[in-house]
């Protein structure tokens, strides 16, 4: 991640499918420690003098370390004692994953400190629950949705706990509601402060971290090509900010759609229909290559025009579009397209001396943001429809993608539903080349639209993630699965792991991570189970009081383990074993709970102390014995092979590797 925060000090735009607020954080700590952006971070590279790594790893170490005293007071709000308050922020100093994972530029122990942070302001929210609009009760409300606008500006894994805060906040609103004594102006004063705390502070939040994401980010990179042809035409350096602004007859221009990720049209020699080898995919490709370019042929008989050598394209004018590398055309026909049965196909086919009467486009612009004349086909500012002259059909761009014999490229399909004005069927001119025409100032022709390129940012970011889906048919040693987690089925190697290259293993103390399983999939349920058998027969020993404070603390932290972990069996894209972590912290609090709920039923008062004690050194005791691990080892692995203690884990050998 240190090359993202790169790139902010030097500027340079880039894309990844995480949110900003972390990245913007690590591009804090490498400005404070020096670093000037010239190292990118590439892997494998040596830092050079000038890079201060250890201010900034040790940067990430202090905000992963901030979630032990955030677990201590979160366990103190909800009415934890001391000493079990003490075992829970001693279960979470003492994992060993937790550990690793902060001493590294990652944006994890990021994440982690904002769910803890977010958790401890809801429990001191939660604590002060009877003085409603105090002072407090703001200060808590107002930090806990700040903290969840900086979980999920992290990462998108932060909207879990925002889930949990609003199921929490929702029982709250129906206590509200069922009591009577609750008038129905402070009902909606409830309602208002909730809205306002954690739906538009967190909303706020997460704006705002794109803001200055793009405040930053101001020179060309690696990744504007995914965003829209305005947004790259304000960028410095950017291939599409130094060329003419208008488009003509003879023109040489590439067409983006207006649907994030399906890039622009793109054509060559290879990749052919398989039912039909004489014609040539024509799909979407993100980036800018060779095979994008199109030259625009008039389909019309010649008018009057500004310069009898310039013939600008108006609505409505008929245009045929050539490809310049193959010197094919744009063409549809009556051939149904690989994914969208019902639609018309779209290829690029013919030859330059015969164009068939499915070659020709009518242009109808829908919108021009520029200041210049309206009426007229720009590059960059005008949106347009492409109709095709017989049939009617809409060019039209798909989010669906062509087999392996189509590149995988988005599919491109003409549309019978002519009257749409979905994204799919608007586009515009990105690049133009035409030496007729100087190169336009786009400063002056282009304003920043911030919210709408947050919105496409965020689609391409879902995009990205959806497209890292797992290969079944190969094995990766860093990849796992859900259901092996809470039992640490399959650690996972982090780095080289040759005899004397320092060797980080990304596995949690096991004690710990085998109890908080058994409490959070067993023992917890059962309890629930016999409480609600025993409430049914009336037979229940324990007070009302005593229930309501049982469920005020176990419906936050196994509802925090549940709504962190469970989702993950419903995703698609691939997992590693890092992503059980949050849930992990709301297990392990839970773990110290239950404890604590033992000892108070089947203990002396004063056996608290010793108990936990005794706890937290086995606890550890095993950190300890893992911490070569955790901290990096350079000998050989061989001389740790008594720390195997599954054959699952792949700690010596990979028993899944096939060499």
């Amino acid at each position: 991640m240190g090359r993202f925060g790169a790139q902010y000090i030097n500027g340079t735009f880039y894309h990844d499918l995480h949110p900003v607020a972390g990245k913007l954080l690590i591009g804090l700590s490498e400005y404070v420690s020096g670093h000037n952006g010239s190292f990118t971070y590439t892997s494998g590279a040596e830092y050079p003098p000038h890079i201060n790594y250890v201010f900034q790893r040790a940067s990430m170490a202090v905000i992963g370390s901030l979630i032990v005293p955030f677990a201590y007071r979160t366990c103190r709000f909800l009415g934890f004692g001391r000493a079990a308050a003490t075992m829970g922020a001693s279960f979470v100093l003492l994992d060993n994953a937790l550990c690793v994972l902060s001493r590294f530029i990652l944006l994890d122990p990021i994440l982690f400190c904002f769910i803890a942070m977010a958790l401890m302001g809801y429990a001191g929210f939660a604590r002060h629950r009877h003085q409603a609009f105090s002072a407090v009760w703001w200060r808590w409300l107002a930090f806990t949705g700040l903290s969840l606008g900086l979980a999920i500006s992290t990462k998108w894994i932060g909207a879990f706990v925002v889930a949990l805060v609003g199921l929490c906040t929702i029982e709250e609103l129906a206590i509200l509601y069922s009591d009577r004594k609750t008038s129905v102006l402070t009902q909606i004063k409830h309602w208002i402060a909730r809205v306002v705390c954690l739906i538009c502070i967190p909303l706020l939040v997460y704006l705002i971290s794109f803001q200055i994401h793009f405040a930053l980010l101001r020179s060309r990179g690696t990744g504007d090509y995914k965003m829209p042809s305005q947004f790259q035409s304000l960028q410095r350096n950017n291939v599409v900010s130094r060329q003419p602004h208008d488009v003509a007859i003879g023109s040489q221009i590439t067409i983006r759609s207006h649907l994030p990720g399906f890039g622009l049209i793109y054509a060559n020699e290879t990749h052919r229909f398989p039912d039909n080898a004489d014609e040539l995919v024509a799909a979407g490709m993100p980036g800018k290559q060779a095979n994008n370019w199109w030259e625009i042929v008039s389909g019309a008989a010649k008018k009057g025009n500004d310069t009898p050598s310039v013939r600008f394209i108006a609505d409505g004018d008929i245009l045929l579009l050539r490809h310049v590398g193959t010197k094919r055309y744009l063409r549809t026909g009556n051939a149904k397209p690989h994914n969208q049965g019902w639609d018309r196909r779209v290829v690029a086919a013919g030859n330059t001396t015969a164009p068939s009467a499915w070659d020709f486009w009518r242009v109808h612009i829908v919108d021009d943001v520029s200041p210049r004349p309206s009426g007229r086909l720009y590059a960059v500012t005008t949106r347009i429809q492409l109709i095709n002259k017989i049939s009617g059909c809409l060019l039209t761009a798909t989010p669906a993608q062509l087999p392996k014999w189509g590149r995988d490229m988005s599919e491109l399909i003409c549309s019978q539903k002519n009257t749409s004005m979905a994204e799919g069927t608007l586009w515009n001119v990105e690049q133009v080349r035409d030496k007729r025409f100087k190169n336009a100032n786009y400063q002056k022709l282009v304003k920043r639209q911030w919210l709408r390129d947050t919105v496409w940012i965020n689609r391409e970011m879902a995009r990205s993630n959806n497209r890292l889906v797992p290969d079944p048919d190969r094995y990766k040693v860093i990849e796992s699965s859900a259901w092996s987690w809470p039992f640490l089925i399959y650690p996972m190697r982090m780095g080289a792991w040759k005899d004397y290259s320092i060797k980080y293993y990304e596995i949690g103390n096991p004690i710990l991570w085998w109890a908080s399983a058994i409490c959070c999939i067993f023992v917890y349920p059962a309890q629930i189970a016999y409480m609600l058998v025993c409430h049914r027969r009336k037979c229940s020993s324990w007070k009302p009081a005593e229930i309501r404070q049982f469920w005020d603390v176990t419906k936050l932290l196994w509802g925090g383990w549940f709504t962190h972990y469970v989702p993950f069996f419903f995703f698609g894209r691939v997992l590693y074993i890092h992503h059980v972590l949050p849930s992990l912290y709301f297990g392990l609090l839970l773990l110290a709970f239950e404890i604590q709920c033992a000892m108070r039923w089947y203990m002396p008062a004063r056996a608290e102390w010793p108990v936990a004690i005794v706890i937290i050194a086995i606890s550890g005791y095993v950190f300890y014995l893992f911490s070569p691990l955790t901290f990096g080892w350079d000998r050989p692995i061989k001389e740790l092979a008594h720390l195997q203690w599954l054959p699952t884990w792949n700690l010596v050998t990979d028993p899944h590797l096939v060499l």
